[in-house]
């Protein structure tokens, strides 16, 4: 939100309830100036798309900017996975990107402009076991995105889709990302310079935006890599940092 308040957009922050997401938006557009609302609602519940557009229209409100940023991750095997985690993941990293793009694309169609940024991640690139959900997730918003971009072209609406690699964003994440791979250290980002990153791309256009320079050598590096060995490597990072982290 912060980096399109820099550049004059007026914001509309939503999260769920008790995240405080009114005070935040609040906050970032007294510091640059523009106007702000805040949503509390569950983005993994069914018909959220649909309750948040009947909102901004009764508000008065026009979406011309969508930052379809949300998700949810984790680390696990499969076989131990719970049904209800599951069903949140492909709800919130799938189901409802699709439904917030087809409640609000229409609007920017009919204006001939707007843009609409989704955010994947570096995992839709190749399969991780034991984020084997989340990269398949992942990997569907980026198919999803090129996609529409290609159908929104003739409307004047730019989609593009971002794919941020690991992001120092809580102490757990950090915590895992000390005993992960060299990889994932050597690229992790703070999320302010993702979403800069991110900004800039996509305000020029990138159809696919990987934000940090280490993020795009990384990636480079992976994809000459054989499959098997990228996936005997995931595999090896998982079992070495699940024991030193039960080890502590």
């Amino acid at each position: 939100m912060r980096r399109l308040a820099e550049r004059g957009y007026s914001i509309v922050g939503v999260s769920k309830p008790g995240d405080d997401v009114t005070k935040v938006a609040r906050r970032i557009a007294e510091h640059c100036d523009v106007q702000s609302f805040g949503v509390d609602l569950d983005l993994s519940q069914s018909g959220c798309a649909e309750v948040l557009k009947q909102q901004m229209d009764e508000a008065g409100i026009h979406i011309s900017f969508l930052v379809n940023n949300l998700g949810v991750g984790g680390t696990s095997e499969f076989i131990h996975s719970r049904h209800e985690s599951n069903r949140l993941m492909m709800n919130l990293n799938i189901q409802t990107t699709v439904d917030m793009c087809r409640e609000f694309l229409p609007d920017m169609a009919e204006q001939g402009s707007g843009h609409v940024i989704n955010v994947s991640s570096m995992a839709a690139n190749f399969p991780m076991p034991y984020k084997s959900i989340y990269s398949a997730s992942k990997a569907f918003v980026r198919i999803f995105t090129l996609g529409l971009r290609e159908e929104m072209k003739p409307f004047g609406v730019f989609v593009n889709v971002v794919q941020p690699g690991a992001m120092l964003t809580n102490p757990i994440v950090i915590e895992q990302l000390r005993y992960g791979s060299f990889l994932a250290r050597f690229s992790a980002m703070k999320p302010a310079a993702v979403a800069e990153s991110a900004i800039k791309g996509v305000l020029i256009n990138k159809a696919i935006v990987v934000p940090g320079i280490k993020n795009w050598l990384t990636l480079g590096v992976l994809r000459v890599f054989p499959r098997p060995l990228k996936t005997a490597m995931m595999v090896f990072n998982y079992v070495r940092t699940k024991k030193k982290i039960s080890l502590k």
